[in-house]
């Protein structure tokens, strides 16, 4: 159960609130924020770290309070420090019980994806060989670097990164190797370390509020209860140092690409992106409706569909109606007018129309093969919703 439709206070007014107080902040107190975006950091990680404590600490507070108990009072403490000791304890295994699942996806090995994997090292070699553990292929539009805890505490982690095949399938081979560039490039933590560290656990206390909300131990549960509100707090009150690291990993692209492409690249993924969400995917379930074996399936005609729809007017409507918005945006992503000023750009540039994308290029003779993979789980999900 999602806690946080419960508490108005973490939705009501929640863009205002981020906009005229902790931007404003950001802004003009720049080592406040940063202190503030710690505290609440450290506040998690104490919070965790505050059970085993009391279980190896309180035995010898309760030894010396037996041994010198007098009055009933005294009694008293020694129960209260033994319930504290039993919770600590129950806490404790609670926490190291915890199990989080790696995120699940075509794995990209240099056997099988050679020219992919390729470029990757490349990228790990010009980010000072940045630790991944694993690289998979996944069904939504991203490219995003998740950091899943080998234990119930955030400090070891396993780096699992994350392409998407809509990115592959909609993406230049210079675009594409751009988005990556941003993505490796915050693994290397090479500039802002310990800004990058707070970036990542944003998506590590997520994974602490799953992992517990579905475990079977009561003591769990009531952390994920915990969890659910920290998460959300976390990323609300973080919100411009999450919009800054984003900032950063554009600087990185440009370690990679000229920074004309990479303009190019924001205008273009900020065009797609929307393309997929407002056009291509609606009408996709909308004729999946209509038929039980649908006509048209996503991942082979994605890449025509856009070719085709993403016209000049529609790169032109996307853009105005992105820059309309300003610089302020109360999500983790910043708006595109903030990105392309953090550029220098005054203004977008238009991108290159998409002749060969990235797919082809990098995947080779396995793009088939993949697309029918994809195709056929999508089709599989879409059968088990309708």
């Amino acid at each position: 159960m999602d806690i946080t439709r419960y508490l108005p206070f973490m939705n009501k007014g929640e863009k205002s609130f981020k906009k005229s107080f902790l931007f404003k902040i950001k802004e003009k107190l720049p080592r406040l924020s940063f202190g503030l975006s710690v505290f609440i950091a450290l506040f998690g990680i104490l919070f965790l770290l505050i059970f085993p404590y009391l279980f190896i600490t309180l035995p010898f507070a309760l030894y010396d309070t037996v041994i010198q108990a007098k009055e009933l009072k005294d009694w008293i403490d020694a129960l209260i420090q033994l319930a504290l000791i039993g919770l600590g304890g129950a806490f404790s295994w609670s926490i190291y019980q915890l199990k989080f699942n790696l995120p699940t996806g075509l794995d990209v090995t240099q056997e099988k994806f050679p020219h992919l994997y390729k470029l990757i090292e490349e990228l790990k070699t010009e980010f000072s060989q940045p630790k991944i553990d694993r690289i998979i292929i996944r069904d939504k539009y991203e490219i995003h670097v998740v950091k899943t805890p080998r234990t119930g505490m955030p400090f070891l982690n396993r780096s699992t990164l994350i392409i998407g095949l809509p990115v592959l399938l909609t993406m230049s081979p210079l675009y594409f190797r751009a988005l990556l560039a941003r993505r490796i490039g915050q693994l290397s933590t090479r500039h802002t370390p310990v800004t990058t560290r707070l970036y990542f656990l944003s998506d590590i206390w997520m994974q602490f509020a799953n992992s517990s909300k579905h475990s079977k131990n009561i003591f769990a549960k009531a952390l994920g209860f915990y969890f659910q509100i920290y998460s959300h707090l976390y990323q609300i009150f973080l919100t411009p140092l999450l919009q800054e690291e984003e900032l950063e990993a554009d600087s990185y692209g440009m370690d990679i690409v000229h920074e004309s492409d990479m303009t190019e690249c924001i205008v273009y993924e900020e065009v797609v992106t929307q393309f997929l969400k407002n056009k291509f995917w609606p009408k996709i379930y909308h004729m999946a409706k209509r038929s039980k074996t649908p006509e048209f399936l996503p991942y082979s005609q994605m890449t025509k569909v856009v070719k085709a729809g993403i016209t000049d007017d529609e790169i032109s409507t996307t853009i105005q109606a992105a820059l309309k918005l300003g610089m302020d945006s109360p999500t983790p992503i910043p708006s595109i007018s903030k990105r392309l000023n953090h550029l220098g750009r005054a203004k977008p540039l238009p991108p290159k129309r998409l002749t060969k994308t990235a797919a082809e290029y990098y995947l080779g003779n396995s793009l088939i093969k993949i697309i029918q993979l994809f195709d056929k789980r999508w089709l599989t999900k879409l059968k088990k919703k309708l």
